[in-house]
């Protein structure tokens, strides 16, 4: 397969405020765009020694207190494995509980925090996770390679254990011997955090969220990357580091940019990029265009004409339309980390067979999204909906954060 993946990361001051950006280019275009605090830190995926606050018997929920007296949501149920901090006397989960939590989704627009008692451990190949004990393998390795690495798998797991584990995309071209390696390290993890925190007290922070470049690190499928290119010494360092404890990074060249006279940045035009991606209208080739608006309860995409002009029967122009503006609102879903619900309202087709085919062609275009993404159906309306699972802000509400913090 052609490599044709590249991530940039560096530093920008997009109109005023200071960034550290890091940003995924696919066939020559920018795919995904991340922003944070060069000097902070995201809340996202830190693990806290929590306080029940309040329970929600009617929603199977509750809301916990973190560090600071952060208020979270906090999803539960019957099944669900609890890692108290303190004795407790009473079975099920009360109001006054200490136990583990980890933040699964930051505070979006007005809703609070979400944190789960699932904790997740994530390795190169491999994450353990607390609350859900069973064996998972990504869907995204093919369904006979799956059973084999099941196998494997099975043979690395002890009998008697209090957690699960789910092996990346990644850890399909691992060794038995790094798989195992991999294993002891994340149980050691787990098991020293837990210790810990049986003598720390309440709103205690115990282990840190992950930068965007930390994430990084584990995140990129190494056999589709050509090049990872960087302006900042340590990262660049790190990452040949990590290149040579992952066999399969071996083919994916490490860059440290240095050119003074045209920045990282700009060689990439990111701000340019950031521009477009903040705006409601984009423009298609064909003359079409978008209209992305951000609302409470979802997001509004509307495909109009434009200046579009062809000598085709109308109802072909629309079918061309409607397939282009697909192919950008998949790319757009991902540049701006849209989530939760998606209405679209594609130019209406009279014909049955392309309505049906649009629906195909979007679930084929969201299928190699890195979060979960599900293209439902269209409503009688005529209106595409799509879910896109939730677990941080947008690329706009990114960017708010960071102008708040200045």
């Amino acid at each position: 397969m052609h490599k044709m993946e590249r991530v940039i990361i560096t530093t920008l001051c997009y109109h005023g405020t200071n960034c550290r950006v890091a940003a995924w280019q696919s066939n020559g275009k920018i795919s995904r765009i991340c922003l944070e605090d060069p000097q902070g830190e995201r809340l996202l995926g830190s693990i806290h020694v929590g306080k029940v606050q309040k329970i929600l018997p009617d929603i199977k929920g509750a809301f916990v207190e973190i560090e600071n007296r952060t208020s979270c949501y906090f999803p539960y149920t019957k099944e669900s494995n609890f890692l108290y901090t303190m004795p407790k006397k009473t079975s099920g989960l009360r109001a006054g509980d200490e136990l583990l939590v980890q933040v699964t989704r930051e505070a979006i627009k007005t809703k609070a925090p979400c944190v789960s008692s699932n904790l997740n451990f994530t390795g190169k190949y491999l994450v353990l996770t607390t609350g859900n004990r069973t064996l998972g393998i990504s869907t995204k390795i093919p369904a006979e390679k799956r059973e084999e690495l099941k196998e494997l798998l099975e043979e690395l797991l002890p009998e008697e254990r209090t957690y699960g584990i789910i092996l990346r995309t990644n850890g399909a071209l691992a060794s038995a011997e790094e798989l195992r390696a991999e294993l002891r390290s994340l149980e050691a993890q787990f098991t020293q955090l837990y210790r810990k925190a049986l003598h720390t007290p309440c709103y205690t922070k115990l282990s840190r969220g992950e930068s965007i470049t930390a994430s990084i690190l584990k995140d990129v499928h190494w056999e589709e990357t050509e090049k990872i290119i960087t302006d900042q010494k340590a990262l660049y360092e790190e990452l040949c580091v990590s290149r040579q404890d992952t066999p399969a990074a071996s083919m994916c060249a490490i860059e440290y940019y240095e050119d003074s006279l045209l920045p990282l940045a700009r060689l990439y035009n990111l701000e340019r990029e950031l521009d477009q991606a903040l705006q409601e209208k984009i423009w298609l080739k064909s003359g079409g265009f978008l209209v992305i608006q951000q609302t409470e309860a979802f997001v509004a995409i509307d495909v109009n004409t434009g200046k579009h002009s062809s000598k085709k029967d109308a109802e072909e122009n629309y079918k061309q339309i409607n397939r282009e503006a697909a192919l950008e609102i998949a790319r757009q879903i991902r540049l701006r980390n849209l989530s939760g619900m998606i209405l679209i309202d594609f130019i209406n087709m009279r014909d049955c067979e392309d309505r049906s085919d649009l629906i195909q062609y979007m679930r084929s275009l969201v299928r190699s999204d890195s979060m979960q993404t599900v293209v439902v159906d269209v409503t009688t309306l005529g209106i595409m909906e799509i879910t896109r699972k939730k677990s941080a802000k947008t690329l706009a509400e990114q960017l708010n954060l960071l102008r708040k913090g200045e």
